[in-house]
């Protein structure tokens, strides 16, 4: 399981010349999929365009854009971008298919987009439920809800050396075996700024988000996220460095291990950031600390209700630095097994 964990900009114009035409966006009209998915491909031959979706309107996916294919828009190998106020992009078919998936020298940059109803449940898709992206991503002030993925990625999947950059966006209701939410892979890079992971699912690792790569959460709420069977409610996190600055992970629950963070070997820190009000079912109901380092410099560790010991954080294995972090509140008990965390009282 675990190798299979591990393994696992918007559009600029160019200028006019005599050979290069400046791009201007095309507008698609409201619910012309034929038309959305026509642009895209001309956009991919071009190498690049800037595509313009109406105003509160959904396009309704309803069947893969190739034949026994894996996605609903056509595989996006150029720089892409859909921009559109309330704007909905979902899947409306009892075939599963991805809505989006990003090739390895392709970009895409959704701008005021929802992306809804994705399934990576078959037709030889298991990750990335709403989007895959192998290559680079960017999500300004839109919305990834309620898709699926029988493995990997819920709502998104970031292919190991892939890189995605979420801004003022939401994840929200999604599921998945690992990362309900997000799946970040080895070698991959995910940045969050503002938004919210939040009640998302997976029934095993990272209900919220599952980091094996390099991610920053800056400002970002992870909230409401569970896992049916293991660990990390909140946030699962192994191999490479996690950060959140100025975040919150609060009511977020897991089965066992880690109802906000479970540290399975990464370098965690967590600067100005407050973990309250989770719980898990076995130890370490605010954070779990497997192995690896955790650093938490200011915030908070309070409130968190854990089955076992450590209501607060639960140390079996690693390095746990509080640096004017309080851990107060917490049931049955603050910090264990004893001698648990230095400067945290038991």
């Amino acid at each position: 399981m675990a190798t299979l964990l591990g393994a696992a900009v918007s559009a600029v114009a160019a200028p006019a010349t005599a050979s290069s035409p400046a791009l201007r966006a095309r507008a698609v009209p409201c619910g012309d999929v034929a038309e959305l998915i026509e642009q895209v491909n001309e956009a991919n031959a071009r190498g690049r365009g800037s595509i313009l979706l109406s105003s509160g309107c959904t396009y309704a996916l309803t069947a893969p854009a190739l034949p026994d294919g894996a996605n609903g828009l056509p595989t996006i190998t150029g720089n892409v971008a859909l921009t559109g106020s309330r704007v909905t992009i979902t899947r409306q078919s009892p075939t599963p298919f991805r809505i989006a998936e990003v090739a390895p020298q392709g970009e895409l940059t959704l701008n005021g987009i929802t992306v809804s109803g994705g399934s990576a449940t078959g037709n030889s898709a298991t990750v990335g439920g709403g989007i895959l992206t192998e290559g680079r991503l960017t999500l300004v002030a839109s919305r990834i809800t309620g898709n699926t993925a029988s493995v990997l990625g819920g709502g998104i999947a970031v292919a190991s050396g892939a890189a995605a950059r979420l801004d003022g966006t939401t994840v929200s209701g999604n599921g998945a075996g690992d990362g309900g939410g997000v799946h970040v892979g080895g070698s991959a890079q995910l940045d969050m700024i503002g938004g919210s992971i939040q009640s998302n699912e997976a029934a095993f690792l990272g209900g919220g988000l599952a980091n094996f790569g390099t991610t920053v959460l800056n400002g970002a709420a992870v909230g409401g996220n569970r896992t049916e069977n293991f660990e990390g409610g909140g946030i699962f996190t192994a191999l490479g460095p996690l950060t959140l600055n100025g975040a919150s992970v609060r009511g977020n629950e897991s089965a066992s291990y880690g109802g906000g963070i479970a540290n399975a070997g990464s370098t965690l820190r967590l600067l100005r950031t407050l973990v309250d009000d989770n719980e898990s079912g076995l130890d370490g109901g605010g954070l779990y600390q497997q192995a690896g380092t955790s650093d938490l410099v200011g915030g908070r560790v309070s409130r968190n209700v854990a089955g076992g010991q450590g209501g607060g954080i639960f140390r079996v294995g690693g390095t746990v630095v509080l640096t004017g972090t309080p851990v107060v509140n917490n049931t049955p008990d603050n910090c264990g097994p004893p001698p648990g965390v230095p400067g945290c009282a038991a």
